[in-house]
């Protein structure tokens, strides 16, 4: 498939994923206090979205309950959440933006169901789907910004953060296994993503920079400070 070009009529489109305790929401927040920029994710599509994509969904849906042989309800609602949100990103008004940034996306949602959800969707009975849909967001989807830090880092601020997550309590070695299974689902689907379609991929570590640095560096178009051994596991 050919390039996405923004235009004067598209606005770029960006996801910014990473493993939990990396600071998404403080980059996302730095984000959206600029011109320009509308931020969004699948917990904030519109209910009349949702309601069409739900529907539009079903055969799909239909299709994944009876291969993995389960109800399949969060996955399900993830499924009908990221469809709301493809369609909104064609809705004509958002010409009025240059950047649309998605906090929570396609490649957060395709490595949720990998990492959390059924073992359907990690193996080859689902592998037409993700391709179908790794297709419908090569087709929107411009760039990445791939966020990390160390995991002794994730795992202090996961514990003394104010919004409480399910490993908080985890000990560093717990976080460390679910920091490498989110890194390589990322890769994964990135990978796949790409196979459809042409997308970059930039990322900053958060342990090195503050959220205020890292808006600027990804508007600005910044070169990354990667570590590969963050990135890949």
């Amino acid at each position: 498939m050919g390039r996405v070009i923004a235009t004067p009529s598209r606005p770029r489109v960006i996801e910014l994923i990473g493993p939990a305790g990396v600071g998404k929401s403080e980059v996302t927040a730095q984000l959206a206090r600029l011109p320009g920029v509308l931020c969004t994710s699948i917990w904030e599509v519109p209910l009349t979205e949702l309601a069409w994509a739900t529907f539009c969904t079903i055969p799909s849906a239909a299709m994944l309950i009876r291969r993995a042989g389960a109800p399949l309800s969060r996955e399900l609602r993830h499924i009908a959440r990221l469809r709301a949100l493809l369609n909104f990103l064609d809705r004509d008004e958002l010409s009025a933006y240059r950047y649309i940034v998605l906090d929570e996306g396609a490649i957060y949602t395709l490595s949720w169901l990998h990492v959390i959800g059924h073992s359907v969707f990690a193996d080859l009975r689902t592998n037409s789907w993700r391709h179908y849909i790794a297709a419908l967001w090569a087709a929107q989807l411009d760039e990445v910004i791939w966020l990390d830090a160390p995991d002794t880092v994730l795992a202090h601020r996961l514990r003394t953060r104010a919004k409480r997550h399910v490993m908080a309590n985890a000990s560093d070695r717990s976080v460390t296994a679910f920091s490498l299974r989110y890194r390589a689902a990322f890769n994964s689907t990135i990978g796949l993503v790409q196979r459809h379609g042409r997308l970059g991929v930039r990322d900053y570590r958060t342990d090195h920079h503050s959220a205020a640095e890292i808006a600027e560096l990804i508007m600005g178009g910044g070169e990354p400070a990667r570590l590969p051994e963050l990135a890949h596991g």
